[in-house]
């Protein structure tokens, strides 16, 4: 059991979407949790996230090995292949949570099992998972970060992120390049909670 998470994420929707994990899943009071967004991209989340996790773990008192440390990041300009970027972050004991070509992609998930690629589409069946869940208006990048529709939905049906596990695995079962792994901290975060 590790004595802290610490998560280090690409940009703000993937902040607000594990700190909304984090309220629900209540995770044990001696694991502290960390999620800082706009930590840098790919390569430089993962130098980024080893630096942060020196840190925390010098402020903390903590051997850096009682830290487990994921980086959360999309293929949306990303300069190096998917096999790079895992092979650094295991190098440097980061685990890896990508969604293939945005985070978006994974969000869908809690809804409907879907292997859209276009963002355009992506964000037009969020715009109407919004509505149906509390929100109003359209999802694109000006409304992105809020998701307090979303929270209202886990919250009256947390199963939905199960259900994204779910179907996360079975479409990156269907894919010869890697969808999304990002349910893999979804995952954890289950496995931790009290």
């Amino acid at each position: 059991m590790p004595q802290a998470l610490l998560i280090y994420c690409e940009g703000k929707t993937e902040e607000a979407y594990f700190n909304i994990l984090l309220d629900i899943f209540r995770l044990p009071r001696y694991v502290k949790v960390e999620v800082s967004g706009q930590r840098g991209q790919h390569l430089a989340l993962i130098d980024n996230a080893v630096k942060e996790r020196s840190r925390f773990c010098e402020a903390e008192g903590l051997d850096t090995e009682e830290a487990e440390c994921w980086a959360v990041c999309d293929d949306d300009g990303m300069t190096c292949s998917y096999t790079e970027l895992e092979r650094y972050s295991e190098e440097r004991d980061v685990h890896l949570a990508f969604a293939r070509p945005q985070f978006e992609s994974f969000l869908l998930q809690h809804f409907e099992q879907s292997g859209e690629t276009d963002i355009c589409e992506i964000f037009h069946r969020l715009t109407v998972h919004r509505n149906e869940n509390g929100g109003a208006g359209a999802y694109d990048d000006s409304t992105k970060a809020d998701l307090a529709w979303l929270a209202n939905a886990i919250n009256s049906k947390p199963k939905i992120v199960k259900t994204a596990i779910t179907n996360s695995g079975l479409r990156g079962r269907t894919t010869k390049s890697p969808f999304l792994t990002v349910q893999s901290l979804a995952e954890r975060f289950i496995e931790l909670q009290i």
